[in-house]
């Protein structure tokens, strides 16, 4: 994320951008770990449709978020089956997960659920994790779960 600030020299305001450091929760998961939970809050107005218009599937990447993702995930091995889970209690949630090769996006993970879910095979290698809110001002507390 980038932030203007002001610097003034000589009684002259010049615009500075500064470089925010990144947020981002990291982990690395190896094959029998423990189901993983992780909380947060929705934030930002970053089209997720910018990071990727549709995931490797040909779903269109729908909802907001910041620039920056919210989990890093390192995978030591390749994962048959892993799912990546938001409960926000029923709010619209959205998840983007970017990896090696491959790009999952979900609105809803059912008809009747309107929290996202990501699930299938996972090659060893880093994802970036956006989980966000389908409407713009969105702001809603969630568990994102993370199991095999």
């Amino acid at each position: 994320m980038l932030k203007s600030t002001f610097l003034k020299l000589a009684g002259v305001a010049l615009p500075l951008v500064l470089a925010a450091a990144a947020q981002a929760g990291e982990m690395k998961l190896a094959l029998g770990f423990a189901s993983t939970q992780l909380s947060g809050e929705t934030v930002g107005s970053y089209g997720l449709a910018n990071i990727a218009s549709r995931d490797s599937n040909g779903e269109f990447c729908l909802g907001y978020a910041d620039r920056t993702p919210d989990y890093i995930v390192t995978l030591e091995q390749d994962f048959n089956q892993l799912t990546m889970a938001v409960d926000s209690g029923g709010a619209d949630t959205t998840i983007l997960v970017q990896g090696p090769g491959m790009i999952h996006c979900n609105d809803n993970a059912t008809r009747q659920s309107r929290d996202a879910e990501v699930r299938g095979p996972f090659s060893k290698g880093t994802y970036q994790v956006w989980v966000g809110s389908f409407d713009q001002a969105g702001r809603h507390r969630y568990n994102l779960t993370i199991a095999e």
